[in-house]
C-alpha cells in the first residue's frame, strides 16, 4: 500500500489551509533532514506493505538541496515518524521545505476540528509544532478567501482567529459575527475583539515591516 504525502497544488474548496513548521522528536529517524540543513522540492512517498498506515513502512523521498543537488532517499518508518499522522487523518499534506532540523509543512483540511486532531497527533509523536499560516478555500478556483500570518500570536489569539476563519467571520458578507465567536469559545464578546484585534495588529505590523523592507524574507 502506497501514501503519497506530496501534491500538486491540490486543494479543496470551502477547506482550511495550513502551514506548519515540525521538528520531529530527536529520536525520529528523519531521512529528509538527515540528507542536509536545508532543502526545498520535497517529494514523498510513504509504502506499508502490510496495508497498515502507522509504522514499520518505508519512507521514499526525493529531495533538492541547497547546492542544488537532487537526492533520492529510502528510510524506514518508526513509531516518532510524523509522515503516518497525514496518512490517517482526512488531510492532504506536502512538504514545502526543510531547514535546520525544522520541516515546513502545508496541509489542508476540512474543518479546525481536524486542523486541531492533525495537531494532537503530531505532538504525540514527540514533535514540536508551530502555526505559521492558515488560509481558507471559500470557492472551487483555488482563491484564497482569507490568508493570515499568524507567528508570534498566543494560543487564546491564534484559538480565536482559527475560529473566525472557519466559521466566515472575515467574508463579506460576514457569516459570523462577535456574538457567534464569543458563544462558541465561551467568553465575551468584548474578549473575542481584543484577541483578533492583537492578531489584526500583528499582521498589520509584518506587512508594513515587508513592505518597508525592514523584515527578513523567511
Amino acid at each position: 500500500m502506497a501514501t503519497t504525502l506530496q501534491t500538486s497544488g491540490e486543494t479543496r474548496a470551502g477547506h482550511l489551509r495550513a502551514t506548519f513548521a515540525v521538528e520531529p522528536h530527536e529520536a525520529a529517524s528523519c531521512a529528509v533532514l538527515a540528507s542536509g540543513r536545508r532543502g526545498e522540492d520535497v517529494s514523498q512517498n510513504i509504502v506499508f506493505g502490510d496495508g497498515r498506515c502507522d509504522f514499520g513502512g518505508q519512507c521514499r523521498s526525493a529531495v533538492t538541496l541547497e547546492n542544488g543537488d537532487r537526492q533520492f532517499l529510502a528510510d524506514a518508518v518508526d513509531e516518532r515518524c510524523i509522515c503516518p499522522v497525514f496518512s490517517v487523518h482526512d488531510c492532504i499534506a506536502s512538504i514545502r521545505r526543510f531547514d535546520s532540523g525544522s520541516l515546513e509543512i502545508e496541509v489542508t483540511v476540512p474543518d479546525r476540528d481536524e486542523l486541531e486532531a492533525v495537531v494532537r497527533a503530531l505532538r504525540e509523536t514527540g514533535a514540536t509544532v508551530r502555526l505559521r499560516q492558515i488560509s481558507t478555500q471559500t470557492d472551487g478556483d483555488g482563491d484564497d478567501g482569507l490568508e493570515l500570518e499568524v507567528a508570534g500570536i498566543t494560543d487564546k489569539q491564534r484559538e480565536a482567529v482559527l475560529l473566525a476563519v472557519e466559521a466566515g467571520y472575515y467574508e463579506t458578507p460576514r457569516r459570523a459575527d462577535l456574538g457567534d465567536l464569543a458563544a462558541e469559545l465561551g467568553v465575551s464578546k468584548s474578549a473575542v475583539s481584543q484577541r483578533l484585534s492583537a492578531v489584526e495588529s500583528n499582521l498589520v505590523n509584518s506587512l508594513f515591516e515587508r513592505e518597508a523592507g525592514t523584515q527578513p524574507e523567511r
